[in-house]
């Protein structure tokens, strides 16, 4: 009697088929990783531009980030300032002064394949710019 089951070729053979399918699947996976983050810091940073309209009617200024502290510090003293909750591991964010009484907020991919990459908002316009490295897909 022939015992049923799988050879060891077989198996093989799967395995190998399954290694190509995932040497082309993976990147792909990777982009839409990628482009999720991207959308999370864009939310973000429309958040950050409502915040700072409320922020300017109460302050009559706007909220400018301390420029002596680190940038992964910036996030506790937006979110303290401007009363929002944002948690992004994946972006640092920034807001600068912009002309004589404007900002710029930014977020500023920490690293992976976008590493550098930086989306703006600034108070004139709600439109995020994104300034993109070379090979990112965003």
């Amino acid at each position: 009697m022939k015992d049923k089951g799988f050879t060891i070729l077989e198996l093989m053979i799967i395995i190998a088929i399954m290694g190509i399918l995932a040497v082309f699947y993976i990147p792909s996976l990777q982009d839409t990783f990628e482009r999720s983050r991207s959308k999370n810091a864009e939310f973000n940073l429309l958040q950050i531009y409502s915040a700072q309209k409320r922020y300017l009617l109460s302050e009559r200024v706007y909220y400018l980030c301390n420029s002596s502290v680190d940038l992964q510090d910036n996030v506790f003293g937006i979110n303290q300032n401007l009363s929002i909750k944002i948690e992004d591991a994946y972006f640092d964010y920034d807001i600068r002064p912009e002309g004589t009484d404007g900002y710029q907020a930014m977020a500023i991919r920490k690293e992976g394949r976008c590493a550098n990459s930086t989306m703006v908002i600034t108070e004139d316009n709600s439109t995020v710019r994104k300034i993109i490295k070379r090979g990112c897909t965003w």
